[in-house]
């Protein structure tokens, strides 16, 4: 799916938007991450391409422009006059002082379409992303309440030492008033897929700048007093990874943040691991996306027949004949066979407004299928395909969104994301008390479903 990004491999769609909690992957925020142009800084490497010279930048900019108007899944470019843009942005091209501002400004473009999956990528963007590697300063946000309010912080940040907690209100960011810091970015920022995708680019830009560059944040605790924290913005790894734990219940929690190749034999493992637990909750809060061929196996574990997961809808309304590179990418997706099913009791998957891309055609999927409830708060709605990474002279990369999804009842998921069975959100009290309200009600709903299960007279 590739964002909210995890593209990997083949990068068959949705792609991700992959918007790393911890840490950016330097200049892109998937997403949610779900979000089309840089995000954080670049990550600095001890060689330097030569400048482009103005005839190729001329080069990629058509080149750009060309390749979108022939393959965005939407002949309408999503409501914007894409001949427009076109006019516009030549003589802004023409005139950039260096590649940076000539790479801005395509990355500018390509936001115009208001898409988290479209985007261009610097070289350095492009490199950085395929090392999984981010530059971050350690603690994430969100508007609670209308205050921007730390939900997590990493425990090997200097925001921690720092003495950053979840709960916590931000209230400046280098001497300047948070909100007029949050303004000024989003007087700059075109909107994204939904206001939630919007929300959390804003937000990835808050902190971005450096690495081992200083960050002054004026804090508020939660009995009111006030502190300045400093902040060190490190480098660290946006790999995803799959965390367990039991509940007191004895359900079962699995939760990891991309689908990616690299978790697909843990989650097997885990998913082997409590086969015989009475409940499973699938955590995908903050899973930015990723790979479809890592999405559907994963899927194909909970179901012991063949069995509708998704549909997708191309610009020609056929399927793509070549998709990646590798495969052909049919209208309607089906996962599961008889033999293959690793886990067949009761099933909740968690999502919010990071739940982005691959994450949302998951949550989808189950949920149409009736295999799990849905718990938590309205996903991403970032939710498009990229075929291919197309790469343009002098390292840059061009991504352009060419599937649009759906659930198996025919939902259109981009700008509408996952609707929960049952909302929960995190109060401020919640995060300043440690409590997670969403878990809980996953919990208490899989111990419901498993008496009634065990009610429910036998069928033959």
């Amino acid at each position: 799916m590739n964002g909210p990004r995890s593209p990997i491999g083949c990068r068959i769609v949705p792609g991700a938007i992959f918007i790393a909690l911890l840490a950016t992957p330097a200049g892109r925020t998937r997403p949610a991450q779900v979000p089309p142009s840089p995000s954080g800084a670049v990550i600095p490497h001890p060689t330097t391409r030569p400048s482009l010279s103005l005839k190729a930048r001329k080069s990629i900019f058509e080149k750009i422009w060309s390749e979108i108007h022939g393959h965005y899944y939407d002949p309408a470019f999503n409501g914007v006059n894409w001949d427009d843009v076109r006019q516009r942005y030549r003589p802004l091209i023409e005139a950039a002082k260096n590649d940076a501002e000539f790479y801005a400004l395509l990355s500018q473009m390509t936001g115009e379409l208001h898409d988290a999956h479209t985007r261009f990528n610097s070289p350095a963007q492009w490199k950085n992303y395929k090392r999984q590697q981010g530059v971050g300063a350690g603690l994430s946000v969100d508007d609670i309440g209308g205050k921007t309010v730390v939900v997590m912080v990493r425990g090997d940040s200097s925001a921690a030492h720092s003495g950053i907690e979840p709960g916590m209100i931000v209230l400046s960011v280098d001497g300047k008033p948070i909100a007029e810091r949050i303004a000024e970015i989003e007087k700059s920022k075109a909107f994204s897929s939904t206001d939630r995708a919007t929300r959390i680019f804003t937000y990835s830009r808050l902190f971005a700048g450096p690495p081992d560059t200083e960050l002054k944040l004026g804090m508020e605790r939660a009995d009111g007093s006030h502190f300045e924290a400093s902040v060190t913005r490190l480098i660290y790894s946006v790999a995803s990874n799959v965390a367990t734990d039991v509940l007191p219940s004895g359900n079962a929690y699995i939760r990891f943040d991309g689908f990616q190749p690299s978790i697909t034999k843990e989650f097997r493992q885990a998913l082997e691991r409590f086969r015989n637990a009475p409940g499973v909750v699938i955590d995908l809060r903050r899973n930015g996306g990723g790979d479809l061929g890592v999405l559907l196996p994963i899927a194909g574990y909970f179901f012991d027949k063949k069995t509708l997961f998704a549909k997708d809808k191309t610009r020609s309304g056929k399927p793509l004949s070549e998709f990646a590179g590798v495969l052909r990418l049919p209208l309607d997706l089906y996962v599961g066979r008889p033999g293959d099913q690793i886990y067949s009791g009761q099933v909740v998957v968690l999502v919010d407004a990071r739940s982005a891309s691959s994450s949302e055609v998951f949550a989808a999927g189950m949920q149409d299928s009736k295999r799990a409830e849905i718990i938590g708060s309205q996903s991403c709605g970032c939710v498009l395909g990229i075929a291919k990474p197309r790469a343009m002279k002098g390292g840059g990369v061009l991504e352009i969104s060419e599937v649009l999804w759906y659930s198996p009842k025919g939902r259109k998921l981009e700008g509408t994301g996952i609707l929960p069975d049952q909302t929960v959100v995190p109060t401020l009290g919640d995060l300043q008390q440690k409590s997670d309200p969403a878990l809980a009600a996953a919990d208490l709903a899989l111990r419901q479903m498993t008496v009634s299960a065990r009610r429910a007279p036998n069928r033959l």
